[in-house]
């Protein structure tokens, strides 16, 4: 997208985690979700931990490297001290809006690794908001926002999507404005200025009033 904006993250955290999804990328099959997923289509914030659904003939290969379970049914691995966050076909989907075998059947190849359909991606990203931690929410705001502003979102696939998922459309269209209205506060990872920021999110709010409602 080419503009130059703050880095969220410094380029140690992000270099070693690139290497650890490089790693995995030539290891295992999955698709990729969460903040890299993102960066592979707007090319903006790179990310710090790796987010992957896998299908459940990779579950020997993760459990090879000492994948763990962090909540009931979700599941993590350290490598090399990135955390990877893992969703296990047919385990993990209470976790997500959207079924794992979707996912995995809905992606496009970036740099060689399955990168979610941007579209599903949106609705992942925001139920991600729901944190305790405050730069994870914030770097969810900065995720969402930048799809909206760089990503070619089509809102009439997120509209397609949120009914096939029985989404709740009310809760989308007001967690999108919201983010909107946060990401101001954030516009120097976005934008070049404020003003654009402000431009920009103007024009995305009448947006999604008009298709998601």
């Amino acid at each position: 997208m080419g503009c130059m904006v703050r880095k969220y993250y410094n380029d140690f955290e992000t270099d070693r985690s690139v290497a650890v999804l490089d790693k995995l990328t030539s290891s295992a099959d999955f698709v990729l979700i969460g903040g890299w997923a993102v960066h592979n289509y707007v090319k903006l914030q790179k990310s710090k931990d790796v987010d992957l659904v896998i299908p459940l003939e990779s579950l020997g290969y993760f459990k090879g490297i000492g994948m763990q379970k962090h909540e009931i049914s979700a599941f993590y691995s350290m490598i090399d001290g990135i955390v990877v966050d893992v969703f296990v076909q047919g385990y993990s989907d209470k976790e997500l809006t959207i079924p794992i075998s979707d996912i995995l059947g809905n992606y496009n190849r970036v740099r060689n690794i399955k990168v979610v359909d941007k579209n599903m991606l949106l609705l992942l990203k925001l139920c991600g908001y729901f944190s305790w931690d405050r730069a994870k929410i914030e770097k969810d705001v900065i995720d969402v926002v930048s799809l909206l502003f760089y990503g070619e979102i089509d809102l009439k696939k997120v509209r397609e999507y949120i009914n096939r998922y029985k989404i709740e459309d009310r809760n989308v269209r007001m967690g999108i404005l919201e983010y909107l209205d946060k990401g101001a506060n954030l516009w120097e990872y976005l934008t070049e200025s404020k003003e654009e920021y402000v431009r920009l999110r103007n024009r995305y709010r009448e947006e999604i009033k008009k298709t998601i409602y």
